[in-house]
């Protein structure tokens, strides 16, 4: 047994941040039985709307959240429906969820419903707040709970006359919070093969959103202003800076006593090093400006020279930087590629597209095996009759308690795998 195998997952999720999770205990080698709708997974429709394009059977968006799934369509409301899904639960061993309570309890499916008939299983639920404030029933987003409750709108842009909120990556951090659920899905299912007892997981997006936001919190309490100015930085040695030929990199030295003449040896300002006007943290933070001298400095110096000048003397002296990246240098980075980060997926209608993979990796799968999504659908019939169904049972039941998918025959390239370079293969 390599990895998760032998692992079964019931995915009763939609849009991103839920759905991610089971995404990635899929290429860690589960099984994941996507549960949808007879309409689908609402995130279907939601290619355009990320300037992306979709058809039929290509739809990129929708793989970055549900590849390495398989697809089936119930009707949770209906009598028969619900007899399918608790068939389902009683051998699966993780249920993940990212209905609201009210929904839940209503379909039976919440925690203490579930715990009570399947013991044994892992029950994980993807909020977007909290369980216990006064939010804990308002439906929930990466935009809102996330980005704009989080404090990332407000804080990240430079600060100044002319401050907006920042343009968000949309779902950038449902991906950040389904690492999170992941975790803990992970931690419940060792505690479930030691004990042989189910566990309840919970992720908030709004949790999830405050985590990485400790330095900001933490810096606001002692008096630290955020939006902040690259100009007002705490730290001059971390902070962005732009060369002669107008490429924009940062350097990354948050210890500035330490580093601090180390810095000014190596981009030329000899007469900054041992400058004790300067190489204090604590002192050129103390309402006087000069912290922002600092920045003005080093800020002139860099104009000094071109990228292709400043990039081997950051190299040479061991000055930790990185240019900043757009998506297009990042879709033509070597190290991308080299380290399975993005893969190449084929489709027929679009050609080659990149598709980030989880950054989890385990030794016993290799780079994981990618396969695609398919229609709503499009396992019903085969699952159900693993679980004991006839063809006139689902015949009885289709577009009533299931929906089962009647369409054109997909081309061979939707189920060819994707292998990254090291791969396992059968």
């Amino acid at each position: 047994m390599k990895g998760l195998e032998g692992i079964k997952v019931i995915d009763l999720t939609s849009y991103v941040a839920a759905p991610a999770s089971p995404r990635i205990l899929g290429e860690m080698g589960a099984t994941v039985y996507k549960i949808e709708p007879a309409s689908g997974d609402e995130y279907r429709t939601n290619a355009p709307g990320f300037g992306m394009k979709k058809t039929d059977i290509d739809d990129p968006a929708f793989d970055f959240a549900s590849m390495n799934k398989i697809f089936v369509s119930i009707n949770l409301k209906s009598e028969e429906g619900h007899e399918l899904m608790e068939k389902m639960l009683a051998d699966a061993d993780i249920l993940i969820t990212s209905f609201r309570d009210k929904a839940l309890t209503k379909l039976g499916l919440d925690w203490e419903s579930v715990h009570e008939r399947h013991p044994h299983l892992v029950w994980a639920q993807m909020r977007g707040y909290g369980e216990y404030g006064p939010d804990k029933n308002t439906k929930g987003f990466d935009a809102t709970a996330y980005a704009a409750r989080g404090g990332w709108f407000a804080c990240l842009p430079q600060a100044g006359e002319h401050y907006q909120p920042i343009n968000w990556p949309a779902a950038m951090g449902d991906w950040n919070a389904s690492l999170a659920l992941t975790a803990g899905v992970l931690a419940a299912l060792a505690h479930k093969d030691r004990t042989g007892e189910g566990d309840k997981v919970t992720v908030t997006l709004h949790h999830a959103a405050l985590w990485p936001m400790q330095m900001m919190l933490g810096g606001t309490q002692f008096g630290d202003k955020w939006p902040k100015s690259r100009y007002n930085v705490t730290c001059p040695t971390n902070n962005t800076y732009q060369t002669k030929d107008g490429v924009w990199f940062i350097i990354c030295y948050g210890s500035y006593d330490i580093f601090y003449d180390h810095t000014m040896q190596t981009i030329g300002l000899d007469d900054m090093v041992g400058n004790e006007k300067y190489n204090k943290n604590a002192e050129i933070n103390d309402g006087s400006g000069r912290n922002e001298e600092v920045v003005r400095i080093m800020e002139k110096q860099f104009l000094t020279r071109t990228w292709a000048e400043w990039e081997p003397i950051f190299k040479e002296n061991e000055i930790p930087y990185e240019k900043l990246y757009l998506p297009e240098d990042i879709l033509n980075d070597e190290e991308v590629y080299a380290s399975d980060i993005l893969r190449k997926v084929h489709y027929d209608a679009f050609g080659d597209k990149a598709i980030p993979t989880s950054p989890i990796r385990l030794g016993s799968m290799g780079d994981p095996v990618l396969h695609k999504s398919r229609p709503i659908g499009y396992d019903t019939a085969e699952v159900m009759h693993k679980y004991g169904y006839s063809d006139e049972d689902i015949k009885r039941m289709d577009g009533e308690a299931v929906t089962c998918y009647h369409g054109p025959e997909l081309p061979e390239s939707v189920f060819e795998p994707s292998y990254g370079p090291r791969s396992l293969r059968d």
